[in-house]
């Protein structure tokens, strides 16, 4: 019983919804490939390692359901680790959307920060101008 409320709680988690997940995925790999090829590179490799982690979860617990119910306790151990892995694989490649997300942010407030520059020097144009005009 066990087994079967791990194995359900993981496979719900661990399914995305296969519509328009691969077009989305092509189109962040690519967006990635312009903008950094080994930021790119580097998250193709996360995918791919979070990718294996998830077929050997996903085996194991076959392999755990398939046993006779004596034996299933005996794969505990094995699907703790493989649950494990899955798990820190997701986490570094949550860790890397962080990192190029902050990376964006920051990026974006030096522009926001060029922008009210920008207003700013315009806004003092204006008054000096309006000083000119007669009252």
């Amino acid at each position: 019983m066990l087994l079967a409320i791990l194995a359900s709680a993981f496979d719900s988690a661990a399914q995305p919804d296969e519509g328009d997940s691969a077009a989305r995925e092509k189109a962040f790999i690519e967006a990635l490939q312009r903008e950094n090829p080994a930021s790119a590179a580097r998250f193709i490799a996360l995918r791919d390692a979070q990718q294996k982690a998830l077929a050997e979860l996903q085996s194991t617990e076959g392999r755990a359901n398939a046993a006779p119910p004596a034996l299933r306790p005996s794969f505990l151990p094995q699907l703790k680790q493989a649950r494990r892995k899955y798990v820190d694989s997701q986490l570094k490649i949550l860790d890397f959307l962080d990192e190029r997300d902050r990376g964006i942010v920051a990026r974006l407030q030096e522009e926001i920060g060029r922008f009210n520059r920008e207003l700013e020097g315009r806004q003092k144009s204006r008054d000096e101008l309006k000083k000119l005009l007669p009252e």
